[in-house]
């Protein structure tokens, strides 16, 4: 039997094979090297068991590197903190070359935490990191993160990667009216449309569906959200129009071999992809 998604924390262990699986390509967008020990059996078998399992390492593939790119650009602006909310099993604060001072918040469930500090133990983060534990619905526990990171003043930088589709809309609202109120300066997140998520995941999507709150937004509505409490696009990389700059002959081989045609494509001014927003 093909294994299901049961929790939300079971995207972070497919997230990560793919991840593993794209660092194996002598054209990889992204190199792990801590991947492959982070996503296990059971993350790996989530992966393969997607029939579109190429393009969804090929969609994260994309999504890291433009993730890194822009938070790359952030750092240029003075961000010195990172508070990254729903962090799952990244790797930045090993794999990236991070200055030593840089203060690196990562927030997850305790178990989610506890996993990946196991499967990292012998291996050093190249920043100052900490890790909570917290459930980001709670209004109390996702206050007292927000204020924790911003307590120590400089520019802090809110990151959200893979989460804002799962959470409900009442929490993404209220994440970004919080976070600009404590003095966040930037704000780095991915959006992706409902289409692009239904080509991407196939049939699978029914499974990721199932762990996503009921009143998650999707796409422009996301942005949307971010927009209306004062957040202002400082840099963006969309999936459409960036993503085929970097890996146009390899996105046509993908959709051939999976038989989709030219006619069902996004249109050319779909907004997935990586967002860099300032306050």
């Amino acid at each position: 039997m093909q294994p299901q998604i049961e929790h939300v924390s079971d995207t972070a262990l497919m997230v990560a094979a793919c991840r593993a699986l794209e660092g194996k390509r002598a054209d990889a967008l992204v190199s792990d090297p801590f991947a492959e020990r982070l996503t296990g059996e059971r993350g790996m078998a989530l992966a393969s068991s997607s029939p579109t399992v190429a393009l969804m390492q090929f969609g994260i593939g994309v999504r890291s590197h433009f993730m890194d790119e822009l938070l790359a650009a952030a750092f240029e602006k003075g961000v010195d903190t990172v508070l990254n909310l729903g962090a799952g099993l990244d790797t930045r604060p090993w794999r990236l070359d991070l200055p030593a001072i840089l203060r690196w918040i990562e927030v997850d469930f305790p178990a989610m935490l506890m996993y990946k500090a196991g499967q990292l133990i012998d291996s050093a983060p190249r920043c100052d990191l900490e890790q909570v534990s917290a459930d980001l619905t709670n209004a109390v526990e996702r206050a007292e993160v927000l204020d924790r990171a911003a307590s120590g003043g400089g520019t802090p930088l809110l990151m959200t990667e893979g989460l804002l589709m799962y959470l409900p809309a009442a929490t993404l609202d209220a994440l970004a009216a919080e976070a600009r109120e404590r003095g966040f300066r930037f704000w780095l997140l991915d959006v992706s449309s409902p289409e692009l998520m239904r080509q991407a995941h196939g049939d699978f999507l029914e499974s990721i569906n199932r762990v996503r709150a009921e009143s998650h937004l999707s796409g422009r509505d996301i942005l949307d959200v971010a927009e209306r409490h004062g957040w202002t696009d400082a840099g963006h990389r969309t999936y459409i129009q960036d993503g085929a700059r970097i890996g146009y002959q390899r996105m046509a081989e993908i959709r051939q071999a999976l038989g989709i045609p030219e006619s069902v494509r996004p249109p050319a001014d779909d907004v997935s992809g990586v967002w860099l927003y300032q306050a």
